[in-house]
């Protein structure tokens, strides 16, 4: 059993203290608590506690129940306080009243100081509640820049690792430590930041509640007055939500000319709308201009401009008479949409979209058919194939490539072929091109089922790699890619069958995807609108409800 050492105040010789007097602030034994202290006739007003009743947080409740008749004036000594002064907030006397509060607004000590007690309860209440989100908010970044510094350490040993082994290649290309520099540095002075924010907001509450808490033990009166003062009722804004940790990683690229990997911040995706357009299927999404989306119906045989509303997308005009199937499209910076037909070899376009609207020719790459489209700032890339009606197999006399052109009809070069002599494509079906020029196409090799993959070749047409799936997504089907489109170097490329959007490093590496759970089923093509977010155009063949949908897609980086 614990031994108490403290000594009675009143006798000084008895260690049997068991009393605490809250007005006179004395430790007092048994005896001196019955025999002296209760029969003083100027302590018979006291309250005196149990030292245990005293140690329990509870006890504020108690110490409030204290003299207010009896504080003495803080400018004139001899003078005790009888009146409050809410215009200067401080407890004053006869003479203070006479001095400086004549014509003031007044209150009664024992309301205000009633008043005061609430308002410091309510205040600590208020700092226990937000402390531990403080606390989290501070923990959680602490941890964040602990792990994605060890990330940061480990990419740099790895990099500093093959610098050592590829030296004479690396030399020739850029100091890609120095690309890690820039992605981590300002991060991590970002979260410095932050955390030194925090701990300025966790050091503000917790000395007020400190101080609050030394107010309700303390046995003087004023302390109250002077401590609600302090604190004041203002506190720290405390964020909706915690931040998320960046994740980079080391791609391996797939070409050895290169001979050097690439780092890849991996995006944070989230789905923010989904919409319900009242059309029954979205064969593809475009961006026209700034202000015209555009959206291809199959089963129509139409080309829609649309607006959101009330979460749904909703047809404004309808571009009819634009000819057979229509197998791709893009939207050229000229105004124009430009798209191909099935078995057809002209490369269409308009300018306008109403019932009237005049269906031109761009130019024909007769006797060729054409199939994937895409217009850059300066050229046109038009994917081709020698027969539709008998796609597969190939044969030796098997043409299938990409047509260069530039907005004056001119035909620029083709790509056919590689250094081998072999057929690079099977049937070129959709077209893009990334941030450091490549031309990235989805390329099927079977009419059938419409397996594919996606092929990436250099700017002057040199193979750089293929991704033909992944066996984290494809388990149950083989890679089904429809379209794809690009963003600050990544490439996303739809997957129908497996109801998934991949996203690929400018390697061919799998950074991340979109998947069933984030709503998508059955995508089929995958446009950026101009405030940059994704949107994702779903078939309602094969879903869950039967009904096509849009879907918008934040990429963080």
């Amino acid at each position: 059993m614990a031994q108490n050492f403290m000594t009675c105040q009143f006798c000084e010789t008895s260690n049997e203290t068991k009393w605490k007097c809250i007005n006179c602030d004395l430790i007092l034994c048994q005896e001196c608590k019955i025999k002296i202290h209760t029969k003083l006739k100027k302590n018979e007003n006291h309250k005196v506690i149990s030292l245990k009743e005293f140690s329990n947080l509870g006890v504020s409740e108690t110490i409030r129940d204290v003299d207010l008749k009896n504080i003495q004036c803080a400018t004139h000594k001899n003078e005790l306080c009888f009146i409050y002064c809410q215009d200067c907030q401080v407890l004053s006397c006869a003479v203070c009243l006479l001095e400086s509060h004549q014509n003031h607004k007044l209150a009664k000590i024992d309301e205000v100081y009633s008043n005061r007690v609430k308002e410091l309860q309510e205040q600590d209440n208020k700092i226990s509640q937000n402390l531990p989100y403080i606390e989290k908010w501070g923990s959680n970044l602490q941890a964040i820049k602990s792990d994605e510094q060890t990330q940061y350490n480990e990419l740099k040993q790895t990099i500093q690792k093959q610098q050592s082994e590829l030296k004479e290649r690396i030399a020739k290309k850029e100091n890609i430590i120095t690309e890690l520099d820039k992605l981590w540095i300002p991060r991590e002075k970002e979260i410095s930041k932050h955390l030194q924010d925090i701990k300025i907001k966790g050091d503000d509450l917790n000395d007020k509640k400190s101080k609050i808490q030394k107010a309700f033990q303390s046995h003087n009166a004023s302390t109250i007055f002077n401590t609600s003062v302090q604190v004041g009722t203002d506190l720290p804004d405390i964020p909706d939500n915690l931040s998320s940790k960046q994740q980079i990683i080391l791609s391996q690229t797939k070409d050895e000319k290169i001979g050097i990997d690439s780092l890849v911040t991996i995006p944070m995706l989230k789905v923010t709308r989904t919409y319900t357009p009242d059309i029954p299927d979205i064969h593809k999404i475009k961006t026209f201009r700034k202000d015209i989306n555009i959206i291809y119906s199959a089963n129509y045989g139409t080309i829609h401009t649309f607006i959101i509303k009330d979460n749904k997308c909703i047809t404004t005009k309808i571009a009819k008479e634009i000819g057979d199937y229509i197998i791709d499209m893009t939207a050229t910076d000229r105004n124009k949409l430009l798209f191909t037909t099935s078995s057809n070899s002209k490369i269409k376009s308009l300018s306008t979209f109403t019932l009237d609207s005049k269906v031109e020719v761009f130019t024909f790459i007769s006797p060729l058919h054409a199939r994937g489209i895409h217009a850059t700032s300066t050229n046109i890339l038009i994917g081709f194939t020698d027969n539709v009606e008998d796609c597969f197999p190939l044969t030796k006399a098997s043409r299938r490539g990409i047509m260069i052109y530039d907005f004056n009809h001119r035909h620029v070069r083709t790509i056919e072929r590689d250094q081998d002599n072999q057929l690079i494509f099977s049937l070129p079906e959709a077209i893009t091109t990334n941030i450091n020029g490549d031309i990235c196409v989805v390329d099927n090799t079977s009419i059938e089922s419409w397996e594919g993959r996606v092929v990436v070749l250099g700017k002057w047409g040199d193979f750089k790699w293929a991704y033909g799936g992944h066996p984290s997504i494809n388990t149950k089907h083989n890679f089904t890619p429809f379209d794809l489109v690009t963003s600050k170097g990544l490439i996303l490329v739809t997957d129908r069958e497996s109801n998934a959007v991949h996203i690929l490093s400018v390697g061919g590496d799998l950074v991340t995807c979109l998947n069933e759970s984030h709503g998508i089923e059955k995508p089929h093509c995958l446009n950026f609108d101009h405030s940059g977010q994704l949107q994702i155009g779903c078939e309602s063949v094969g879903t869950k409800d039967k009904i096509a949908k849009i879907h918008i897609v934040k990429m963080s980086f």
